[in-house]
């Protein structure tokens, strides 16, 4: 956090927004508190936090405080009313036992492509190093991040850049949400090293079961008299002028289309209006994951 501090101090601001992602929430307050030591105020924003498209500038204004500082993500290139300063957090994993238990689910692939999100990097580091040593040649993307190997929900470059590289990709981290984005871009089988779960999983079933049910959503568009359109005023999911394109590509094909616009997109907030389809035009990865689950 020193690194943070001498930002800060540069800025020559008195109080500060804290942001972080809801996997470090438990954390906040020793930010806080770290911050304080060093002679700033601070508050901390308890709303959920989607990525570095979400950045709290607006509440920060309101809070009266002069920065943000936006921890667990690194700059999405978002303008904001006030400094926002990024911090990256990484956990301290060590994968290789999982390796060692799971190696024989990555059959004979000779070449492996490695990615992550940001927080679990130095786990993928790890795990690279691991497979080197067993034999395997190892890719790791260097295109459109901050960081080799680097993936977003929205941003999966390092990833598609070398497909043609690698004759599968592991995913080292948690959860699905960027290993099944991954595995609907590319035709290379897709597995995931889950360190919480710690197994090694080929994601192929998932994959399948997803683009069925897409299909499924998109043949009831085809079908709907009454859609919905979801947005964003996040700034980093704002695309309200897209939105309204698509309202009247739709009108064309005889719908009745409404614009609906939220802070967080949630349907509990549209209780009571009936639609036949909901198209959201926010974080792009949002549908997917209402599909999935």
């Amino acid at each position: 956090m020193q690194d943070v501090i001498k930002q800060l101090e540069k800025m020559k601001v008195k109080k500060i927004l804290i942001q972080v992602p809801e996997g470090l929430k438990a954390k906040a307050v020793e930010f806080s508190s770290r911050l304080e030591k060093a002679g700033f105020e601070t508050v901390i924003s308890c709303e959920e936090n989607f990525g570095a498209c979400d950045i709290r500038d607006d509440e920060a204004v309101r809070m009266g405080c002069g920065a943000v500082l936006h921890i667990g993500h690194n700059d999405f290139g978002i303008k904001a009313a006030v400094p926002v300063v990024y911090h990256d957090y990484y956990f301290d994993i060590d994968p290789t036992n999982i390796l060692k238990k799971e190696m024989k689910k990555l059959g004979n692939y000779k070449r492996i492509g490695l990615f992550s999100s940001l927080q679990f990097l130095k786990a993928m580091d790890r795990a690279k190093k691991y497979l080197e040593k067993n034999g395997k040649k190892i890719v790791v993307g260097k295109e459109g991040m901050e960081c080799e190997g680097q993936v977003l929900g929205c941003r999966l470059q390092n990833v598609k850049s070398i497909e043609d590289k690698v004759d599968c990709f592991l995913y080292v981290g948690a959860g699905l949400f960027h290993p099944l984005g991954a595995a609907l871009e590319t035709e290379k089988p897709v597995y995931t090293l889950d360190v919480e779960k710690r197994t090694i999983k080929n994601l192929k079933e998932e994959k399948m079961k997803y683009l069925k049910k897409r299909a499924w959503f998109e043949s009831e568009l085809e079908e709907a008299k009454t859609v919905g359109i979801l947005v964003s005023w996040k700034k980093g999911q704002n695309r309200v002028s897209e939105a309204f394109k698509l309202k009247k590509k739709l009108e064309k094909n005889g719908k009745k289309v409404t614009i609906l616009a939220f802070d967080k997109i949630d349907k509990v907030k549209i209780e009571g209006m009936k639609f036949d389809v909901l198209v959201t035009m926010a974080c792009p990865r949002m549908g997917d994951e209402y599909i999935f689950h």
